[in-house]
């Protein structure tokens, strides 16, 4: 089995056996990949002691050629982010950004800036970072990455120009706004400030990291995180398991 090196984030911990654990990472060579951690749970193992979720790790793995479920030799840890794990809240949302990650990219495929969104994410958790804005950095660039950007300029659903109004409908199951035509192919469409609109597409292009403070009524934050937690739900076809915590 070859080796391979990888710098990782893990994401998600499942017990194997008594002594032994799959490790689910985040790597920004590979993508979303899976380890078994071989004797993981003993006092004495490989990986700098016990293996723990939201750590940012320098991994080596041996790659196997018939199976996703790859060898883990050796972690090393980067960081802990130990500010997470002194507020409920900002370990639920890193949980939840975690979750996200894991749902929303393809295995074993490489997207470095969906590591550095993740790795800046659970930063600027851990340094006490507003969870709501950052939570919402991520949202709108983790759907952009994995191909799902909300259309904003034009109809989601006949594709017209977006009209220049104060107020638009958005619909999450369609895919962005829509006109005043379309707007019945979903009753569920809701009605959201012209003015956020240029704050998504900020968001979706990258042009705000986590670390960023947005400067955002506390009503339109509001109203953007429904509108993105309604937006996951349709594109996953359930709710993530975290989401209600946050």
């Amino acid at each position: 089995m070859a080796h391979e090196k990888a710098e990782a984030i893990t994401i998600r911990l499942t017990d194997f056996s008594e002594t032994s654990q799959v490790a689910w990472f985040y790597t920004r060579e590979c993508g979303r990949l899976s380890c078994l951690a071989k004797g993981a749970k003993r006092d004495r193992n490989n990986f700098e002691g016990r293996l723990d979720l939201l750590c940012h790790n320098q991994i080596v793995f041996a790659r196997k050629k018939h199976s996703t479920l790859h060898i883990l030799t050796e972690c090393k840890l980067r960081d802990r982010f130990m500010g997470l794990r002194a507020d409920v809240g900002r370990l639920y949302a890193a949980l939840y950004a975690a979750e996200l990650v894991r749902e929303m990219t393809p295995e074993e495929e490489g997207q470095p800036e969906v590591f550095d969104l993740l790795l800046g994410t659970l930063r600027a958790l851990s340094d006490d970072e507003q969870p709501d804005q950052v939570l919402l950095i991520l949202e709108v660039r983790l759907l952009a990455l994995a191909g799902f950007a909300p259309s904003l300029d034009v109809c989601a659903a006949c594709g017209s120009a977006a009209q220049q109004e104060k107020s638009v409908r958005f619909s999450a199951a369609l895919g962005g706004v829509v006109c005043s035509k379309c707007r019945g192919q979903d009753p569920k469409s809701v009605g959201v400030p012209s003015a956020a609109l240029g704050v998504l597409g900020r968001l979706a292009n990258g042009a705000v990291t986590p670390a960023a403070t947005l400067t955002l009524p506390d009503r339109m934050l509001a109203v953007l995180r429904k509108l993105m937690k309604a937006t996951y739900c349709h594109h996953l076809g359930h709710e993530p398991k975290l989401m209600r915590y946050v």
